[in-house]
């Protein structure tokens, strides 16, 4: 063979083999570089949807805050109301309803209406807040109970005078916040997740339901070292087994993780036809062994490629960015060059064509009263070698002022700063929401002291009312029946026997409106009346009013059952008169049973409370009025039958009421009635 044959196919051979090598070894560079890319936008799109969950949160914690006030300061009559407006002011769907429950996790209250008795005292979430503290709390995902939708829990303590007095929750839905997430993903391969701090998952943009009750391998980065804050990592999905970049941030205060994983197979999709292009290009140039021409059109090719790729890495980034009010920016300390996105021209509304993007720029456009503050922030993250993260306001050229928070972290050589990066992120709505909110807790402040004032104003002409009725009717009524009383020993042999009747009859009349007007008086002072609580032995109490009634009537016989150590924390001249009507009730009704018995027991003790029953085999009741029982003048018995004014159970309702208790009545009408309450057997 001619040494030229040998000379041509050796450096046709050559051309070829070096037109191979540098065809794979460029696309290698081409992906690692793409993939290089892929971890600093998923990292900048994991601070994005960071800065929106955290917002979101920080919305359903304000709301839980004020919602736990209200509880807290006893207005329960306005706290629904309050929920269901709470409720409506969040983002839609964002949160099912609200739940209370006491010191020891049984569910006090859910605004869903729902009379279930659920106990959350065992869950992970519940002893935390127990443990102590007033942070916001976040559990791991549970399928409500009352809903059967998956739900993670926002929780704050109760607390009363610094004791832990129970919880109350905001529920999250777990689809709701998958559905935010995936508002984000660019791509059907990219995944962004909302992870619990213990690494199970709170919400998924895909496959959501599936990868409830499950967490993510314990070797990420984030669980691994909880004092990272943000970072990016590359594994292998478990179940598709496709591979991801990884970016995540971790939120402050709650420790939730947001993570943002971008598929290679998105990331590097945009590539595949320009290095497809690139291999057919290099085999043609091969086999043609154009000479240098083929190279460097090869090579005009594959940069053209590598610019559109990285254009539209660039245009999503840039959308990204655009979308959640997102920018970034680096300055360089050796040349005190400033590098902006457009996303940051956008937000401080500037031209970049005409602007000079400096340190000294950048401050012109902050607020004049805040620039001392971020200078300092700035200038003292760099010296203690922290993160910089400040929020501060704009100052606009046409007046107005936007929010802004901004993160950054700087790079050294040795002890020399030499590059500073970060985000600055929009937040004049979250801002403007927090400030009408604020104003809206303000007028509900005000509204709260003007009824209290109205409140206090009519005790008072309730006072004079009262004052008014015990000294302009008493009068009268003692004229009348003392009248009737002179007429009657003076003038009764002048009077028939129908005269001596209607006589008789003023007199019970006149005697029973006075007891009336005492009876209404007593009522009307329970409200006035200072609690005094102490030890009561209703035991005690119990068998001394038993002595007084039957001193009142000792010719009738009536088995009493007593029990022994009944005590109660109470008022004990309130709890005197409470116990004086319902035995005195039940000597009343059971005075035509030859075989009466009265019983005092106790039925249940829970919670500091002790439920007891006062019960007689007397005259009874029709249970379809027993809603009268506890209203003023609603008698459920003629007066013909047993006397009485209707106003002893209204008052022992009032008392029990007032401690604190509640109260009910079971009866059957000619077997006797029953009547239930409850009163606390410890101090309040």
């Amino acid at each position: 063979m001619p040494p030229f044959v040998v000379l041509i196919a050796g450096f046709t051979i050559f051309v070829a083999a070096v037109l191979w090598w540098q065809a794979q070894r460029s696309q290698t560079l081409v992906r690692q570089q793409v993939l290089l890319q892929a971890e600093q936008r998923s990292l900048h799109l994991a601070d994005a949807m960071a800065g929106q969950v955290e917002a979101q949160l920080g919305s359903a914690d304000l709301v839980l805050r004020d919602l736990r006030e209200r509880w807290t300061a006893g207005d329960n009559a306005s706290f629904d109301s309050r929920v269901r407006d709470a409720l409506d002011n969040l983002p839609s769907g964002l949160a099912s309803h609200v739940s209370v429950v006491d010191d020891s996790g049984d569910l006090v209250y859910n605004s869903l209406g729902m009379d279930r008795v659920v106990n959350v005292g065992d869950s992970e979430n519940f002893r935390a807040l127990r443990a102590g503290g007033d942070e916001l709390q976040v559990s791991t995902p549970v399928r409500s109970r009352l809903t059967g939708q998956w739900t993670f829990l926002l929780g704050r303590p109760l607390l009363w005078n610094g004791r832990f007095d129970g919880v109350i929750y905001l529920l999250v839905q777990s689809d709701q916040i998958a559905q935010r997430l995936s508002t984000l993903t660019l791509s059907e391969q990219d995944v962004i997740s909302l992870i619990h701090p213990g690494g199970a998952y709170l919400a998924r943009s895909r496959e959501n339901g599936s990868f409830m009750g499950q967490s993510v391998p314990k070797d990420r980065p984030f669980l691994a070292d909880p004092t990272l804050v943000r970072g990016t990592y590359r594994v292998t999905d478990e179940k598709n087994h496709a591979p991801r970049t990884y970016g995540w941030h971790r939120l402050e205060g709650t420790g939730l993780v947001v993570s943002v994983g971008l598929a290679d197979k998105s990331v590097l999709a945009p590539l595949t036809p320009a290095l497809e292009r690139n291999l057919w290009v290099t085999g043609l140039l091969s086999l043609l062994l154009l000479g240098f021409g083929g190279v460097i059109a090869r090579d005009q090719l594959r940069a053209l490629a590598q610019q559109r790729a990285l254009a539209r890495s660039e245009a999503g980034l840039k959308e990204a960015q655009q979308v959640a009010h997102l920018g970034n920016w680096e300055l360089d300390h050796r040349t005190g060059e400033v590098l902006w996105s457009d996303e940051v021209f956008r937000i401080f509304e500037l031209d970049p064509s005409e602007a000079h993007t400096t340190f000294d720029q950048f401050l012109s456009c902050v607020h004049p009263d805040d620039r001392t503050l971020v200078r300092q922030a700035f200038e003292g993250a760099i010296r203690d070698r922290r993160t910089y993260n400040v929020v501060h306001r704009l100052l606009l050229a046409d007046g107005r002022i936007k929010y802004v928070r901004e993160r950054g972290r700087t790079e050294y050589d040795g002890d020399r700063p030499t590059r500073s990066m970060g985000t600055v992120l929009d937040i004049t709505e979250v801002r403007n929401a927090q400030m009408e909110l604020h104003k809206l807790n303000n007028e509900l402040e005000a509204r709260v002291a003007q009824r209290t004032e109205e409140l206090t104003l009519a005790n008072r002409e309730l006072n004079a009312f009262s004052y008014s009725v015990s000294h302009d009717l008493r009068t009268p009524l003692r004229s009348i029946h003392g009248f009737a009383s002179v007429l009657e020993e003076q003038e009764s042999h002048a009077l028939s026997p129908e005269g001596r009747d209607q006589l008789r009859r003023i007199k019970d009349r006149s005697r029973h409106m006075g007891q009336l007007i005492t009876d209404l008086l007593s009522l009307a002072h329970l409200n006035n009346a200072p609690m005094r609580p102490a030890p009561v032995d209703l035991s005690a109490l119990a068998r001394e009013i038993a002595d007084e009634l039957v001193a009142t009537s000792p010719g009738r016989s009536v088995v009493w059952a007593i029990e022994d150590g009944l005590k109660v924390m109470a008022d004990p001249h309130l709890i005197r008169i409470a116990l004086g009507h319902l035995l005195g009730n039940a000597w009343k009704f059971t005075g035509k049973r030859p075989d009466a018995r009265i019983a005092l027991t106790r039925t249940q003790q829970a919670g500091g409370m002790s439920t007891l029953c006062v019960r007689d085999n007397g005259a009874g009741f029709d249970m379809a009025y027993a809603a009268q029982l506890f209203q003023p003048f609603k008698r459920l018995h003629a007066p013909y039958e047993f006397e009485g004014s209707g106003v002893g159970l209204v008052t022992v309702s009032r008392i029990v009421r007032l401690h604190g208790g509640d109260i009910r009545g079971e009866g059957q009408r000619g077997q006797g009635a029953a009547f239930h309450f409850s009163l606390p057997d410890v101090p309040a």
